[in-house]
């Protein structure tokens, strides 16, 4: 559906190499691999940091180091998912709206139920829908998204990311509009690669750590 590149586009850079999957300027997965032989556990789990980017503009936490799998596998988990995420479930809805409809599923309480704006249901109707396949990133999930949360909607020819960050008090939700699929096919090729560069990883248990490699704890870059 796309002229995306077999291969992710990847740098070095001060004892990392970063790797791109899709396109910053429309839906990209981002990640940096840092040079060492082991995680601050000990584990031979490749470390570093992981992000999203959404025509042009970088969800999630690019400061934050921690092992991969941790975001990789959600990425897989939500990747399942395709093809349940049914826009017209929430008639008469804004975005923000099913975004918050779908969290207060998850989290609300009774008493913050918001019928006059998500479809007039009570909160028993509510909580029986199965809407945990909409969430991409689920609040407090990973610390790589610690602090934002992200829904994915699906319609005939697009699908729509919302998203939300909240920081010191204050949020920020924003929305962007994909060819359907995009989400999907970008992920499982980021995917697809972290699955072999793990298993390259991780497959053998006689490797030992050599002095002074263990990961770094990086500035903020974005």
């Amino acid at each position: 559906m796309s002229d995306l590149i077999a291969e992710p586009v990847s740098f070095c850079l001060n004892g990392l190499t970063r790797y791109v999957f899709g396109d910053r300027w429309q839906f990209g997965v981002e990640c940096e691999v840092q040079h060492c032989d082991v995680d601050p556990w000990g584990t031979l789990e490749p470390f570093g940091s992981f992000w999203l980017w959404v025509e042009g503009r970088a969800v999630g936490n690019t400061d934050v180091s921690e092992q991969l799998v941790l975001a990789f596998s959600a990425l897989r988990a939500s990747v399942r998912c395709a093809g349940r995420r049914a826009d017209d479930r929430f008639p008469g809805m804004t975005n923000l709206d099913k975004l918050n409809l779908v969290r207060w599923v998850r989290w609300g309480d009774d008493d913050e139920f918001r019928p006059e704006l998500w479809g007039g249901k009570s909160p028993d109707e509510a909580r029986a829908e199965d809407v945990e396949p909409y969430w991409v990133v689920p609040p407090g999930d990973s610390p790589f998204f610690d602090g934002w949360e992200a829904i994915l909607l699906e319609r005939e020819m697009i699908e729509t990311l919302v998203w939300r960050h909240e920081r010191g008090g204050s949020s920020a939700s924003q929305e962007s509009a994909l060819p359907l699929g995009l989400f999907s096919e970008v992920c499982t090729r980021a995917c697809d690669w972290f699955d072999l560069l793990r298993k390259e990883r991780m497959g053998s248990t006689l490797r030992e750590s050599k002095d002074g490699e263990r990961p770094r704890f990086l500035k903020r870059i974005y």
